[in-house]
């Protein structure tokens, strides 16, 4: 690779850029994956999250039901702890169905990441070398940077997401709300009815047509709805203005008979 700390430092830019509540996380951890096949030649990449919903990157596929059992990135994940240069030929027993598979396709060496960070457990990164030499000591450095960086950034995500859901829920309410006390006022002032008498009117409607009195209170503002159209003979409003009293403000609609 050319210029390798330009491209550290280029990728470890790009993976902690993740503050954008847009952020497709498939599409972040499709990219982590291939940053590790850049990092180490001659490997195949299984990129796992234990997220929801889950995301599982494989360059070779043929080996993804045996890695999600058992192999280094289980166990990276288990301790919490990199794996690293473990030659597949030693690793027999300990991984006794993925080693002698790998072997057959011609892998030698075994490596994982955890997606690890204080309580947070995100996944982990398998990478498989055709190779029975150790991995350099700066490539490990690297490529548990590249984890850590990887887990911060898609926390970061998180963190912002949530905030921002719970934004727009306070102002969906918080428009709720006011759209109600506009529709309160409203009745208020038409049927000369105090607010806690309005907001009966507006419930007792919301209920007897299966509405949340914030649609409700929406539809009257913008009058798709009529006071007249709420009030009727039984409605329970405070003595200022009894039912009848109503009715001298909105009289019955003329009948068929009338």
């Amino acid at each position: 690779m050319r210029n390798r700390e330009k491209w550290v430092a280029d990728t470890l830019v790009e993976l902690a850029d993740t503050l954008a509540p847009a952020l497709d996380p498939a599409s972040y951890w499709l990219c982590v994956a291939d940053r590790y096949t850049q990092l180490i030649d001659s490997s195949s990449v299984h990129l796992t999250t234990a997220v929801d919903p889950p995301v599982v990157v494989a360059t070779d596929e043929r080996l993804g039901e045996l890695l999600a059992e058992e192999g280094p990135g289980a166990d990276s994940q288990a301790s919490r702890a990199p794996v690293v240069n473990v030659r597949l030929d030693e690793a027999t027993s300990r991984w006794t169905r993925l080693a002698p598979a790998a072997l057959s396709l011609g892998y030698r060496s075994a490596h994982a990441f955890p997606f690890s960070r204080r309580e947070d457990l995100l996944g982990a990164v398998t990478i498989l070398t055709t190779e029975t030499e150790p991995l350099p000591e700066t490539d490990l450095r690297i490529a548990s940077a590249l984890a850590d960086v990887a887990t911060i950034g898609m926390l970061n995500h998180r963190t912002i997401a949530g905030l921002t859901t719970t934004s727009r829920q306070l102002q969906g309410a918080l428009s709720s709300r006011v759209i109600i006390e506009q529709a309160k006022g409203l009745l208020s002032a038409r049927l000369e009815v105090s607010p806690e008498g309005a907001f009966r009117v507006l419930r007792r409607y919301a209920r007897g047509h299966n509405m949340r009195i914030g649609d409700l209170s929406e539809r009257l503002m913008s009058r798709r709805l009529t006071v007249a159209d709420l009030i009727s003979p039984g409605d329970d409003l405070t003595p200022a203005a009894s039912p009848s009293a109503a009715r001298r403000h909105f009289p019955a609609r003329p009948t068929a008979n009338s």
